[in-house]
């Protein structure tokens, strides 16, 4: 599930309106305060595992070069990475009710971590396979390449093996000007530059935010469910 990319022809017409747009939403009404979290199901689970992120994501030698130059040091560990990540997911499954918890359990087989988490009691378990991971080169407002992340994610019921959700988010960030599909997320941003950090937890928000309205169920009240 990644973003359209059509590239449409911009020229002065255009600036009228985003302009509009932009000063429309600048005044509209602050947001009423966010209501309490219902706690959910999803699917047939009660609770989701989420295990670190298998990374395939080729290591972006040209941010680490450019860091160097500036006189930083790059620090770009993929196990620390993944780990976050799988935090990063967690927390958004318990934004939208979901009762989340990340395994950090010592890196064996896939296929044996599922087994052990299934003993223990995890009705699902959620991966994720990073494959492209790249920060941004310059700040929130001037950039000589912007952030670009890709990955694929899937929840699986551990007493069966079946695959109950999958999907994926493919974004390089565009400035307005290439692309007037971005506006609501151009106008989310607030116009800036994100570090790849955010753009992926914007994905992740997105890929649950789907998750949730395809197989959220309100869990009935008094429900209790066991950390694995």
């Amino acid at each position: 599930m990644g973003y359209p990319t059509r590239e449409p022809v911009v020229g002065k017409r255009f600036w009228l309106p985003v302009l509009f747009m932009l000063t429309l939403f600048a005044c509209s009404p602050l947001r009423q305060p966010s209501q309490p979290v219902v706690p959910v199901s999803l699917f047939s689970c009660n609770s989701v595992v989420v295990l670190p992120f298998s990374w395939e994501a080729p290591e972006d030698s040209v941010y680490i070069d450019h860091e160097r130059e500036e006189g930083r040091e790059a620090s770009l560990s993929a196990d620390a990475l993944a780990t976050e990540l799988a935090k990063r997911m967690a927390a958004c499954l318990e934004e939208n009710g979901v009762r989340a918890t990340v395994s950090l359990a010592p890196a064996t087989g896939l296929e044996e971590r599922v087994a052990a988490l299934k003993e223990q009691g995890a009705p699902c378990v959620l991966l994720g396979r990073v494959e492209r991971y790249e920060e941004r080169i310059g700040s929130d407002w001037s950039v000589s390449r912007p952030a670009s992340v890709a990955f694929k994610a899937l929840l699986l019921e551990t007493a069966t093996g079946r695959v109950l959700w999958k999907g994926s988010f493919d974004e390089a960030q565009q400035p307005l000007s290439e692309n007037l599909l971005t506006l609501k997320r151009f106008i989310s941003r607030k116009a800036r530059w994100v570090t790849v950090a955010v753009l992926a937890e914007g994905g992740f928000k997105g890929l649950v935010t789907s998750m949730v309205q395809m197989g959220g169920r309100p869990l009935p009240v008094g429900a209790v469910t066991q950390d694995p």
